[in-house]
């Protein structure tokens, strides 16, 4: 008998008896490791792409009741930076309740190769729930990304999350859920068996590996939800700015800048559209929802149903909420960090917050819940605004520089041999920034897969766009205490899952076509790695803190909060300066 069916038997026979009463409250777990919970909530919350400079860049234009009253009646860690090289957005989710980096965890990128290009947050072994078509390559005149073909699951994440810790200390009662517009943000906080992971894709959704592998039915409030037509509600409204009074180019920078892009859409200045170019809410308008605040605005909205509906922190069993804000995100890859668009969806952001704090405080109330907020990454600044500050900044296209060094190992090494099983080329793949070597060419002409890496880390490492190179070899020793890059990146390096060659471009070189637009995030420099770190809870002792922090600590922090031990791998601790 299938567990949903026989407790509904159960139920049905405890209300003959009279004692139905008695499943208001979940049953006794077993005992936790340490004291004790002590709160009934734990909520993180992830603003994609939030930089760490932002908060005190823009504190003065804050309202009392957001990131302000996390700042000032909470911990603000202003020193905070991801402590690996490949800063996006699998990495930083798998990183902040696992408590470790992506040589343990796994989560070496975004997408990665291994005989053929695979997503970190899915597989094809697993369907969309509700079901949805499937996408074809000839749709769009291309191949499909790893992305597209990929339905979400945890799998590739190696190490367990706080969210694992809890569910098997509390016998599974606890209650545990994940929510983003992006798969791999709802999926990667919550761990292998969570009570849910809901995603964005035109209507919220899960995958077969929530509903069938762990037996789990699709939630009844997200399909009221998503029959409620809620994300329908900003189509024809337009984006414009949610201060009009002030002055917007005083904070941030002119509203037409060099290097911003369009969105979806969207245009390149206020006010923006929402529609998609669409008469009626389909596939483009649900994009530009997500390439604009409202995208924000629609996921607290989910929120908010998803703590109501599961009576999160309403008994002694403690629960674990993660929500991450995507659209900050988007907004700042298109516009960039220094836009009128990133300051406005940031401003956006702390009433959001505020919005969230009270309804806690209602629904669950002070002092019985922990919130953590942090970021996954930060982001490089636009070249074309770099340069206008006097940095020699460029944009790298990374198919020339691919380009480039085969023309450099067809030099060093001779050209592909007659057995066409070898392959015509040295390179036989790249995902930024990594390099992947062809093995059957390696093997066809004898050569070392550490000869021909080194040659062409060497060859990289002459280019004038390019700071540091790194073959395996390199990762795989011992890197100084003062050299913050190569220890970065050291972190980063998952055998299993890396490449022969790592590239880090010079800061503030961005590796993008010449003429492209918008900007990007994935390197060990500070722009990418500091984010910011917030902690508000029973306990903590408010105000900025100049501890160094890592956003890894949050696993740490909220053990302590749900009164469980802290993960495996975890290996950053509860910040000295935290509590009181």
């Amino acid at each position: 008998m299938r567990p949903a069916v026989a407790l509904a038997v159960l139920f049905a026979a405890l209300v003959a008896l009279g004692l139905a009463a008695g499943l208001a409250t979940r049953p006794e777990p077993p005992p936790l490791a340490g004291p004790g919970p002590r709160v009934k909530l734990a909520v993180l919350v992830v603003f994609d792409q939030l930089r760490g400079d932002y908060l005190t860049r823009w504190r003065p234009l804050f309202g009392p009741g957001g990131f302000n009253r996390l700042m000032s009646q909470g911990a603000s860690f202003g020193r905070c930076h991801y402590p690996y090289g490949t800063t996006s957005t699998g990495p930083g989710h798998a990183s902040v309740l696992s408590g470790t980096s992506p040589d343990r965890h796994g989560i070496v990128n975004n997408e990665w190769y291994e005989g053929r290009e695979v997503y970190c947050g899915g597989s094809d072994r697993y369907e969309l729930v509700p079901p949805a078509p499937k996408a074809k390559p000839a749709e769009s005149g291309k191949d499909l990304t790893a992305e597209e073909q990929s339905v979400g699951n945890p799998e590739r994440l190696l190490s367990e999350t706080v969210a694992d810790v809890l569910k098997g200390a509390t016998g599974d009662r606890a209650k545990v859920w994940g929510l983003s517009l992006k798969d791999r943000s709802a999926i990667f906080p919550t761990g292998r068996r969570p009570d849910g992971a809901v995603w964005f894709t035109g209507r919220f959704g899960t995958s077969t590996y929530y509903t069938d592998k762990l037996d789990r039915p699709f939630p009844a409030w997200v399909t009221a939800f998503n029959e409620s037509k809620a994300a329908d509600r900003w189509f024809g409204r337009d984006w414009t700015r949610f201060r009009p009074g002030l002055d917007y180019a005083a904070f941030s920078g002119p509203d037409d800048a060099p290097g911003e892009g369009t969105g979806e859409k969207q245009g390149k200045t206020f006010p923006h559209p929402t529609t998609g170019g669409l008469k009626a809410p389909g596939k483009d308008y649900y994009k530009a929802l997500a390439y604009s605040p409202f995208g924000n605005d629609l996921l607290l909205e989910l929120a908010k149903r998803c703590v109501v509906a599961e009576r999160l922190g309403k008994d002694d069993v403690p629960d674990l909420l993660t929500v991450s804000f995507s659209s900050n995100d988007l907004v700042g890859h298109t516009w960039g960090p220094d836009s009128q668009e990133v300051l406005d969806v940031t401003l956006r952001s702390d009433a959001l917050m505020a919005d969230f704090l009270r309804f806690l405080d209602a629904e669950v109330g002070r002092g019985s819940y922990a919130l953590g907020l942090t970021a996954d990454h930060g982001v490089c600044p636009l070249p074309e605004a770099s340069r206008l500050r006097g940095r020699d900044a460029a944009r790298v296209d990374p198919a020339a520089l691919r380009k480039d060094a085969e023309a450099h190992l067809r030099a060093a090494f001779g050209g592909a041999p007659a057995d066409p099983k070898a392959g015509s080329g040295w390179i036989e793949a790249m995902t930024w920034p990594w390099f992947y070597l062809n093995p059957r060419l390696l093997d066809a002409t004898g050569r070392s897969r550490a000869e021909v890496a080194r040659s062409l880390a060497d060859y990289l490492a002459g280019r004038p766009e390019v700071e540091r190179t790194f073959t395996r070899d390199d990762l795989a020793g011992v890197f100084s205490e003062g050299d913050e890059v190569g220890r970065r990146c050291k972190r980063s390096y998952y055998p299993a899952r890396a490449g022969d060659v790592q590239v880090v471009l010079r800061p503030y070189d961005l590796p993008s076509k010449a003429d492209g637009t918008g900007t990007g995030h994935g390197s060990p420099h500070g722009y990418d790695a500091h984010v910011p770190l917030l902690v508000y809870g029973p306990g903590v002792a408010g105000g900025d803190r100049a501890e160094p922090v890592t956003p890894q600590a949050l696993a740490a922090v909220f053990a302590h909060f749900l009164g469980v031990r802290p993960p495996a791998d975890a290996d950053a601790p509860v910040p000295a300066t935290l509590l009181k």
